[in-house]
């Protein structure tokens, strides 16, 4: 089973569906998705996954994973995906729920345990036979997340660049409102606070698509008001080759602000994923290219700002070692 061939297709309605599944369970819901060929009818044959593929792809110990798929398998079974079409008579979206497998059971047997399973009827019209309207994620990307919300979030803004067909080095736009994440990911309830939500679950979790996966992302609040309502992100696909030298970015003006408040937080922040970013794309382009000293002392700076003891260390003592030269 070679990763980086494996895809993860679905249609965007189920992207987009409402469903709450603990990390074992998405990663046993990715792993089977992986299995379609989504060009083709449903087979009849019943797919198989073992715990030995599931232990390995995903970095587990030996001596849980049978415990962790066996578990994944008898609860993800229990738990539907909620989709949202439009009634055709009245124009008005409806909800409907639907079951994920029409079969899904793990098999134990002294030669070879395996999870045995067979997408739902209902299910397959956005698996199978796709032609449109669906979103193809690279498998060996969403491998490496480990929370569910990272994988959620990834898979909403790879539509963007498969809906619009675009895979360059120019940067893509999406815009997400918090309440419809909250939903989707089966949050509600949860970091309803816009400061919980901002630092115990966006900023670690574009972290983890930054550092894991082919794009890099930033990201910006969109407010209503005085009130945070969506947050708007762009992102550049790393994986596509660059045609010319990244260009220095622009960067947002500090703003008219307390030292330590949380709008000077929020302005370094941002400060500092757009000059990371810009660093990984000039090394993409050439790993001879750096850029010059002066932003690598801003980028110490700012992470002095929000109290990155640790990164501020690392940055400073690569200005140490380049003014050496």
């Amino acid at each position: 089973m070679e990763l980086n061939k494996l895809t993860v297709v679905q249609g965007n309605d189920l992207l987009e569906g409402a469903y709450s599944v603990t990390l074992d369970e998405m990663r046993l819901l990715n792993l089977a998705l992986a299995q379609i060929d989504s060009r083709k009818p449903q087979p009849d044959a019943l797919y198989r996954l073992f715990p030995h593929d599931y232990q390995r792809i995903y970095g587990l110990n030996p001596t849980s994973s049978h415990r962790q798929l066996r578990e994944a398998a008898e609860s993800l079974m229990k738990k539907p995906v909620t989709i949202y079409l439009p009634d055709r008579k009245t124009g008005k979206m409806r909800t409907v729920q639907l079951s994920w497998f029409s079969r899904l059971e793990y098999v134990s047997s002294d030669e070879q345990s395996a999870v045995v399973l067979r997408f739902g009827q209902d299910v397959a019209p956005y698996l199978y036979e796709l032609k449109e309207s669906f979103t193809k994620l690279n498998f060996a990307n969403i491998a490496k997340l480990d929370t569910s919300f990272s994988v959620r979030l990834y898979g909403w803004l790879i539509k963007a660049k498969n809906l619009y067909g675009r895979k360059s080095s120019k940067a893509i736009e999406v815009t997400l409102a918090l309440d419809w994440m909250r939903e989707k990911a089966g949050l509600q309830g949860k970091y309803e606070d816009y400061r919980d939500f901002r630092q115990k679950l966006l900023e670690p979790t574009l972290a983890r698509i930054n550092a894991n996966t082919d794009i890099s992302v930033i990201w910006e609040p969109v407010k209503k008001g005085r009130t945070v309502v969506s947050i708007k992100f762009s992102y550049v696909d790393e994986s596509a080759p660059e045609a010319s030298k990244p260009l220095r970015p622009k960067f947002p003006r500090r703003p008219r602000a307390v030292a330590g408040s949380e709008l000077e937080g929020d302005w370094a922040r941002r400060c500092i994923t757009i000059m990371e970013q810009y660093r990984t794309r000039l090394t993409a382009y050439d790993r001879a290219e750096k850029v010059p000293l002066t932003d690598v002392r801003k980028l110490a700076t700012w992470y002095k700002t929000i109290g990155d003891k640790i990164s501020h260390k690392r940055v400073m003592a690569e200005v140490a070692e380049r003014a050496k030269k």
